[in-house]
C-alpha cells in the first residue's frame, strides 16, 4: 500500500470544499466587520483603503464596501495636492480593472469607475475608451460596458457620427448584439434628425436601415436582437401633445377633454383653461378619469354654474398650454342641443406615408413572407409580418392579420394569451379607424375580445355592447364617462372593479358571467345613477337572494336575479 496515491471519496471532497468555503467566509466576515468598525469611527486612512480593496477583490459586488471606499477616496482627495490625487486615482483605476477581470458585469465596479473619473483631476478619456473596446472584445453584449462607454463618450466629446460607425462595425462582426442595435437607435436621430421634429431619424435613413436589419434576420432568424430593432424602425416616434376631442354636456354640465398622450394637468408645464362666451373661468378643477393614476389622457371638469339650459348658442373654448405649444379648441353648444363635441380629423392608427416608405414596407413584407416559407414556425417572422401589415394598411389586411395571429398562438403557445390580447387591441383600433366611436351607440359584441384598449376614445358614447366576448377584467371601463347603458353579458367577468364611479351609468347587464361573491358586485355601490341591473346566470345568484344583493346596491330599482 506504500507509495500509492490516496484517492479521496466524493464525501471527503465535499467536506474539504465545505471547510474551505467556511474558512473563506469567516475571513471575509472578519474583514467586513473590521471595515464596518473603521467606517463607524470615521477612519479614512490607507489601512481602510487596503482592507476594502482586499474584500472587494474577492467579491466586487458589495455596495456597502464601495460606498465606504468612496468616502475614503473623497477624504484623501480633499487633503492631497493635485499630483498625489492624480496618482491615487490612477492606482484606483488599476484596482478597478483587476476587479472587472473577476466580474466584468459588476454594477458596483462600473459605477465606482464613473464616480472616480468625475473626481480625477485630469482624466484620460482616450484610455477609458480603449478600456471599453477591450472589454467589448471579451463580451460584445456586456451592457454594463456599453452604458459606461456612453458616459465616456459624453465626457470626452467623441462625435455621434464616430459612435454610429462603431455600432456598424460591432453589428457587422456579430448580428446578435442587442446593445449595439439599441445604441444605434439612440444615435440615428442625433446624426440624422427628422426635419418634422418628431424625434425620429430622417425617413430616407430609416429606409436604408431596413436592408441592414434584413440581412441580420435572414442570417439568424431565431435571434431576437435584429427583430426588436426592426420593430423600432416601424415606430412612429413620440406623439405631439394635442387636444384630440372636446366634449361639452348640459346634463350634467361638464367638459371632457381627450389628449393625444397621458399627462398630469396642472404640473410639468401642462395647463388647460376654459372660456365660456369669451370669458375665461377661474378655479376650474380638472379630474383624471383614471383616478388611480396621476397621469391620464382623459380629463373632466364640471361647469355647474356656467352653462345654462335653454339659452342661446354658447361658445366654449379650451386652451392647452404646454412646453411644446399652445392650442385653442372651440365648440358651439346650440340652443336646442344638450351636448356637442369637436373631434380631430386625423387618422387613428394610419399615418400618411410617402411612396418610398410604402414601397419599402411592402418589400419588407414580401421578404418576411419569403422567410416564412423557409422558416414556417419562426414566431419573429410571423409577428413582424403582422406588424408590417398594420403599418401599411390595417383595414386592408384585417383578415390576414387575424390568420397570422391564430398561427402565432399555435407556434408560440406559451404566449397564447398575449396574442389574443394583441388581436383584441387591433380589433378596437380598426373600429376607431372607421370612426364608429363618433356614434352614440357602439357594438363590440361577439368578436372574441379578451381585453379592452383605448376606452378613453369611447368616453362620449352613451350605449355600449360588449356581450359574447371573453372579457375577464373591466379596468379600462373607468374611462366610459358618458355611458348610460352597458351590456357585458356572456363573458368571464369575476368582478365589477373598474365600473365604480361611472357618473351616468343607469342600466347594466352582466348576465352569464363568473361573479361568485358579493365583493365582486361591491364596486357598483359607487354608481349613483345605476337603477337597472341584470346578473342572471352568475354563481353569486345561487348563494345570495335578491334582498341580500339589493343591500349591497341600494340605489337599484330593478334587479334581474
Amino acid at each position: 500500500m506504500h507509495g500509492r496515491l490516496k484517492v479521496r471519496t466524493t464525501a471527503e471532497q465535499q467536506e474539504l470544499k465545505r471547510q474551505e468555503r467556511t474558512q473563506k467566509l469567516n475571513k471575509f466576515q472578519a474583514g467586513f466587520n473590521r471595515a464596518s468598525q473603521k467606517r463607524l469611527n470615521k477612519e479614512y486612512d490607507k489601512e481602510s483603503l487596503l482592507i476594502t480593496g482586499q474584500l472587494l477583490a474577492a467579491n466586487p459586488d458589495v455596495s456597502t464596501l464601495w460606498n465606504y471606499r468612496r468616502e475614503i477616496i473623497q477624504h484623501l482627495l480633499d487633503v492631497k495636492p493635485k499630483e498625489e490625487a492624480q496618482l491615487l486615482c490612477s492606482e484606483e483605476q488599476e484596482f478597478l480593472e483587476a476587479c472587472l477581470r473577476v466580474n466584468p458585469k459588476s454594477y458596483g465596479v462600473w459605477h465606482h469607475r464613473s464616480w472616480l473619473l468625475n473626481k480625477m483631476p485630469t482624466p484620460d478619456w482616450k484610455t477609458e475608451l480603449q478600456l471599453c473596446n477591450k472589454f467589448l472584445e471579451y463580451d460584445e453584449r456586456n451592457f454594463h460596458c456599453w452604458d459606461y462607454r456612453r458616459f465616456v463618450v459624453k465626457q470626452s466629446g467623441v462625435s455621434a457620427e464616430e459612435e454610429l460607425e462603431f455600432t456598424s462595425d460591432k453589428i457587422s462582426s456579430n448580428f446578435s448584439n442587442y446593445s449595439s442595435w439599441y445604441y444605434r437607435s439612440k444615435l440615428l436621430p442625433v446624426v440624422h434628425p427628422s426635419p418634422d421634429g418628431s424625434g425620429r431619424a430622417a425617413e430616407d435613413v430609416l429606409l436604408k436601415e431596413f436592408q441592414l436589419v434584413q440581412n441580420a434576420f435572414f442570417t439568424d432568424p431565431n435571434d431576437q436582437s435584429a427583430w426588436f430593432y426592426h420593430r423600432w424602425l416601424l415606430g412612429k416616434g413620440e406623439q405631439k401633445l394635442e387636444v384630440d376631442c372636446l366634449y361639452v354636456s348640459l346634463d350634467p354640465p361638464k367638459i371632457i377633454v381627450r389628449l393625444t398622450k397621458p399627462v398630469k394637468v396642472g404640473s410639468n408645464g401642462v395647463a388647460l383653461s376654459v372660456s365660456v362666451q369669451g370669458k375665461q373661468l377661474s378655479n376650474v378643477h380638472w379630474q383624471n378619469s383614471a383616478s388611480s393614476s396621476l397621469y391620464g389622457s382623459l380629463w373632466e371638469c364640471s361647469l355647474q354654474d356656467h352653462l345654462v339650459h335653454g339659452s342661446d348658442c354658447q361658445d366654449i373654448a379650451v386652451e392647452l398650454n404646454s412646453s411644446e405649444h399652445t392650442q385653442l379648441v372651440t365648440c358651439a353648444l346650440g340652443a336646442d342641443q344638450s351636448e356637442a363635441k369637436a373631434v380631430s380629423s386625423s387618422s387613428f392608427c394610419c399615418s400618411e406615408m410617402t411612396a418610398a416608405k410604402t414601397e419599402t414596407l411592402t418589400n419588407e413584407l414580401e421578404s418576411c413572407k419569403q422567410l416564412e416559407e423557409l422558416e414556417p414556425n419562426n414566431k419573429w417572422a410571423l409577428l413582424t409580418i403582422v406588424l408590417l401589415m398594420r403599418a401599411i394598411d390595417p383595414l386592408r389586411y384585417q383578415d390576414d392579420t387575424s390568420r397570422y395571429i391564430e398561427k402565432l398562438q399555435d407556434v408560440d403557445s406559451v404566449r397564447r394569451n398575449y396574442y389574443r390580447d394583441l388581436e383584441s387591441k387591433y380589433k378596437i383600433e380598426n373600429l376607431l379607424e372607421r370612426r364608429l366611436h363618433y356614434e352614440n351607440c357602439v357594438e363590440l359584441n361577439g368578436i372574441a375580445l379578451t381585453a379592452l384598449y383605448y376606452m378613453e376614445y369611447l368616453a362620449t358614447v352613451s350605449e355600449i355592447d360588449f356581450s359574447s366576448n371573453k372579457l375577464s377584467s373591466l379596468g379600462q371601463c373607468c374611462h366610459l364617462r358618458c355611458v348610460k347603458c352597458l351590456v357585458l353579458d356572456d363573458n368571464v367577468i369575476v368582478s365589477c372593479d373598474g365600473l365604480q364611479g361611472l357618473p351616468l351609468l343607469e342600466d347594466l347587464s352582466l348576465r352569464n358571467n363568473n361573479i361568485s361573491t358579493i365583493e365582486g358586485l361591491q364596486p357598483l355601490n359607487a354608481c349613483a345613477q345605476l337603477r337597472k341591473l341584470a346578473i342572471n346566470g352568475n354563481p353569486v345568484t345561487q348563494t345570495h337572494d335578491c334582498e341580500q344583493l339589493k343591500l349591497v346596491i341600494p340605489q337599484l330599482s330593478y334587479l334581474s336575479h
